[in-house]
C-alpha cells in the first residue's frame, strides 16, 4: 500500500484518473463534422462513436468493480489503462467509421476500468459527509476536463486533423497509468484467492435488493442521462442549428462546466446546513425547472440561444450538486462491495446514456426538440425515483 495522502491531494489525482472519461468524449466533439466529411458518411453515424462508448464505458465498469474488489484497485486500473492505450491506436489507424465506432467500445471498456476505481478509493477511507465533500473536490478538479477538452480539440483541429486529438488522448492514457501505479494508495486486504464468481453475483444482488439503494441509482442514473443527452446533441445543436462556429463552440460548451464549478463551490456550504439526500432533492428540483423552461422556449423562440444556452447551464449545472450526493448516498450502504456498487451505478448511467443518445439519434430531426423532450423526461424519472424510492 502507497502512503496515504491529504484528502486534497488524493482527490486530485482520482480527478486526473477520472478526467480521462470527458477527455476521451468531450475532446473530439468539435472534430465530429470533420470527421463525418472524411469518412464520407452521416453526423448519425458519427454520433453513434459516441453511443458506442458509453455502451463499452458501462460494461467496462461492470467488469470492473467486482475485480477491483478483489484484485485491488492499482492492478484492475492499470490493465484498464493498457485495453484504452491499443484501443487509442486502432481508431488513429481506422479507415471506416465502423472501425472507429468498434475502437471506441474497446477504448471505452478499458476506461471503465479506469474510472470505476476512483469512487471505490474514497469509499475505502471516507464517509458520510466527508465522502460527500471528497466528491464534490473530485467533481471541482475534474471538471476542468470538459471545460478545456473542446477548446484543446479545436486547436488540435487548427494545425492538424481529427487523428491528432486520439493521439493526445493515448498519451493521457500513459500518464495515468504512472498515476496509478506510483501514487494511488491500494485497497486494504486485497482477496488473493481464485475469484469466486458466486460472490460477484451475490454482490450486485445486494445493491439491486437494496430498495433505498436503487432509488439513488435511478435518480443518478436519469439526472446524469441530461447530461449524455446535451453531450451527445450538442455539436449538433450549438454548430449546425444554433450556426455557431466551431471557435465559438468550445466557449459555449465552457459555460456549462463554469456553472458546474459555481455549484459544486455551493455545495460544501450547503452540507453544512442540510443532510446530502436533501441536497439531491434540491438540484434534481433546479435542473427540472430550468429543462421545463428550456422546452417552453423551444414553443416561443426555438432558435434565440438566450432560450438554450441559459437553460443549458443551469441543467447541467445542477448536477455538481446532484452527483457528488447521491454518489455519498448511495454508496454509504456498501462497504464491502464498493466495487461492485460502484460499478453497477456506473454502468446504468452509461448504459442508459447510450440508450438516450441512440433515441436521439433516431428521433433526429433539424431542430432540437426532440433533445429538449427526452431531457425533460429523463429529469421527470430522477425526480420521481427520489421521491418515491430513496425513502428510507
Amino acid at each position: 500500500m502507497k502512503p496515504d495522502h491529504s484528502p486534497r491531494i488524493l482527490a486530485i489525482l482520482l480527478a486526473a484518473l477520472v478526467a480521462l472519461t470527458p477527455f476521451s468524449v468531450d475532446t473530439y466533439l468539435p472534430a465530429m463534422p470533420a470527421m463525418m466529411v472524411y469518412f464520407g458518411t452521416d453526423m448519425g453515424m458519427v454520433e453513434m462513436t459516441v453511443g458506442s462508448f458509453f455502451v463499452g464505458f458501462s460494461m467496462g465498469q461492470l467488469v470492473g468493480g467486482p475485480l477491483s474488489d478483489h484484485y485491488g484497485r492499482r492492478r484492475v486500473g492499470g490493465v484498464g489503462v493498457v485495453i484504452f492505450f491499443m484501443a487509442t491506436i486502432l481508431i488513429i489507424f481506422s479507415s471506416t467509421i465502423e472501425m472507429v465506432i468498434l475502437g471506441r467500445f474497446i477504448q471505452a471498456f478499458g476506461g471503465g476500468f479506469v474510472t470505476v476505481i476512483a469512487p471505490s478509493i474514497v469509499r475505502d477511507r471516507f464517509q458520510g459527509r466527508e465522502a460527500a465533500k471528497m466528491f464534490a473536490l473530485i467533481s471541482i478538479v475534474m471538471m476542468l476536463a470538459p471545460l478545456i477538452a473542446p477548446a484543446v480539440g479545436a486547436i488540435f483541429l487548427k494545425f492538424s486533423d481529427w487523428r491528432m486529438i486520439f493521439v493526445f488522448l493515448g498519451g493521457y492514457a500513459l500518464t495515468s497509468f504512472i498515476i496509478i501505479f506510483f501514487y494511488l494508495p491500494e485497497r486494504p486486504n486485497v482477496i488473493r484467492e481464485k475469484l469466486n464468481f458466486k460472490k460477484v453475483k451475490r454482490g450486485y444482488l445486494s445493491v439491486l435488493s437494496n430498495r433505498s439503494a436503487v432509488g439513488f441509482m435511478i435518480t443518478q442514473t436519469f439526472s446524469a442521462g441530461v447530461m449524455f443527452l446535451f453531450i451527445t446533441g450538442a455539436a449538433f445543436a450549438y454548430i449546425t442549428y444554433l450556426g455557431m462556429s466551431t471557435d465559438v463552440f468550445p466557449l459555449l460548451f465552457g459555460a456549462n462546466i463554469i456553472t458546474m464549478m459555481l455549484f459544486n463551490r455551493l455545495n460544501p456550504f450547503l452540507l453544512n446546513l442540510f443532510t446530502p439526500d436533501k441536497l439531491i432533492g434540491i438540484g434534481i428540483a433546479v435542473q427540472f425547472l430550468a429543462l421545463v423552461a428550456f422546452m417552453i422556449g423551444q414553443f416561443i423562440d426555438p432558435k434565440n440561444i438566450y432560450m438554450v444556452v441559459p437553460m443549458m447551464m443551469i441543467a447541467i449545472g445542477s448536477s455538481a450538486i446532484i452527483t457528488p450526493n447521491s454518489f455519498a448516498c448511495f454508496l454509504e450502504n456498501f462497504k464491502d462491495n464498493s466495487g461492485s456498487a460502484t460499478a453497477l451505478i456506473g454502468t446504468c448511467q452509461f448504459l442508459m446514456g447510450a440508450v438516450l443518445g441512440i433515441c436521439l439519434g433516431l428521433l433526429h430531426s433539424d431542430t432540437i426538440f426532440p433533445m429538449a423532450s427526452l431531457m425533460l423526461m429523463s429529469s421527470t424519472i430522477s425526480l420521481t425515483s427520489y421521491y418515491f424510492l430513496t425513502r428510507r
